[in-house]
């Protein structure tokens, strides 16, 4: 759980690149079980969602790794190593410690999976530094949610309405739990924290600037984007299904999250958020 200290360097944000990258591998393989669970009723069962989930995502992996050979030319091509994909990016997300989400690297050659895999994708990766296997995966997010919005809909009706609930939801859960751990009140300084622990993690708004009316209930977060809003195919549509899961933290905390401003919409160099009172307020059970 998350120690006060802990707490405290998040705040400032001067956690080391290391644990930022463990953070980051976290939190994805939490988001790949979130959608897996989510899609499961739509589809079949949980082990269909891990195969559509899989087959979905192999697009982006494929595109990262072509960046990731780009940048370190020491990886090796999948011609001479067929299962490279699949290795490098299991070995980057630390499948060894995390293997509950290492299901989304099937389709691209599965993630390592014996002593000797583990032992060659570390070779491989061992000149990228903590930083940078840290900056990888935080463009994995919203890699992800480009491939799976543009085909899971041709398979399954209403798929990204599913995803948008399914963000919600998970927020509120992640919420809820933090909530309970720190003693967090109904005020949107609590709610504001909560969001800024997922956007340092995953370098969104990593300049950031926010203000609070404790009278009004009512608060602000803006800042200069995320690393994935470039990315081809990304569009406005994505900032509104990420968004819903902040807007599942905020309602846990009696807030109704409103995404003012986003760079793929409006221009500019900014992305804003406003956080006002809910109409009726939600309880963390109720929320989560």
């Amino acid at each position: 759980m998350l120690t006060e200290a802990m707490r405290e360097a998040m705040r400032r944000e001067v956690l080391p690149k290391t644990l930022l990258h463990a953070l980051a591998a976290d939190g994805l393989s939490s988001y790949y079980r979130m959608f897996r669970a989510g899609l499961a009723p739509h589809v079949g069962g949980p082990r269909a969602a891990e195969a559509l989930l899989s087959r979905t995502t192999a697009r982006a992996w494929r595109r990262r790794y072509e960046l990731l050979r780009a940048a370190h030319p020491g990886l090796p091509s999948t011609e001479r190593e067929p299962r490279a994909i699949g290795l490098v990016m299991g070995a980057l997300s630390l499948t060894a410690l995390r293997p509950r989400g290492a299901f989304v690297f099937a389709e691209v050659g599965g993630a390592p999976s014996s002593w000797l895999d583990h032992a060659r994708a570390l070779r491989w990766i061992a000149p990228m530094s903590a930083g940078q296997r840290w900056e990888e995966l935080t463009t994995h997010l919203g890699e992800t949610l480009i491939a799976l919005t543009e085909e899971l809909p041709k398979t399954l009706k209403g798929a990204n309405a599913i995803l948008g609930r399914v963000c919600f939801e998970g927020g509120a859960r992640y919420a809820a739990t933090m909530k309970r751990a720190l003693g967090l009140p109904d005020h949107p300084d609590s709610a504001i924290e909560v969001l800024r622990m997922g956007e340092y993690v995953f370098r969104v708004n990593p300049e950031h600037w926010h203000a609070t009316d404790g009278a009004k209930m009512t608060g602000y977060l803006e800042g200069t984007a995320c690393p994935w809003w470039t990315a081809p195919g990304w569009g406005g549509m994505h900032c509104g299904i990420f968004g819903q899961y902040q807007s599942g933290i905020a309602s846990v905390f009696g807030m109704k999250y409103h995404l003012t401003q986003t760079i793929p919409k409006h221009g500019g160099h900014t992305c804003r958020v406003d956080l006002r009172p809910l109409v009726q307020l939600r309880t963390p059970d109720r929320a989560a």
